[in-house]
């Protein structure tokens, strides 16, 4: 049953892992769409109305990913004044607090973006403006990766790794 588990943890850190550093190349394209969108509206006095939509919706995309890749690689900011005084069961303690606290905010995302998903998939959204960018394909990522970085942090939590 080890042996299943630890699978299962590496599975979830490989998926963290390369998405993560695929998901880097984003940035690229969001400076790319930003980039473009200033040479056409200065240079050649053309509008550019959906490059901000596009971003948002890159950008959520890129956070979630990034989020799973940084807990992966114990990167996130940590305020440990009080905690690195705790006691080893008071550590522990507070380790389950925040993953419980982590399991019912990720819940919240991933519920109330699945239904956003649904509806946005439903309809078929896409932005104003010309070309129709169709957003449904981002909202119904989101739940998504906010599954992988749910499943990372319960891996980080098993991990027990320490600030």
């Amino acid at each position: 049953m080890r042996n299943k588990v630890s699978a299962f943890l590496r599975y979830i850190d490989t998926a963290s892992d390369k998405s993560g550093k695929f998901i880097s190349l984003l940035v690229l394209v969001m400076m790319l769409i930003v980039v473009i969108g200033v040479i056409l509206r200065y240079v050649f006095h053309i509008g550019f109305i959906w490059a901000l939509p596009l971003n948002r919706q890159l950008f959520g995309v890129f956070i979630l990913f990034a989020g799973a890749y940084a807990m992966l690689n114990n990167r996130h900011l940590r305020v440990d004044v009080l905690y690195i005084r705790f006691s080893p069961r008071m550590k522990f303690s507070a380790r389950l607090l925040n993953l419980l606290a982590f399991l019912v905010l990720m819940g919240i995302i991933i519920w109330q973006t699945g239904l956003l998903g649904i509806s946005s998939v439903s309809v078929g959204e896409v932005s104003q403006g010309t070309p129709k960018v169709p957003l449904y394909l981002f909202k119904a990522l989101i739940p998504l990766i906010s599954i992988l970085f749910l499943l990372q942090g319960i891996a980080s939590f098993f991990r027990k790794e320490e600030p």
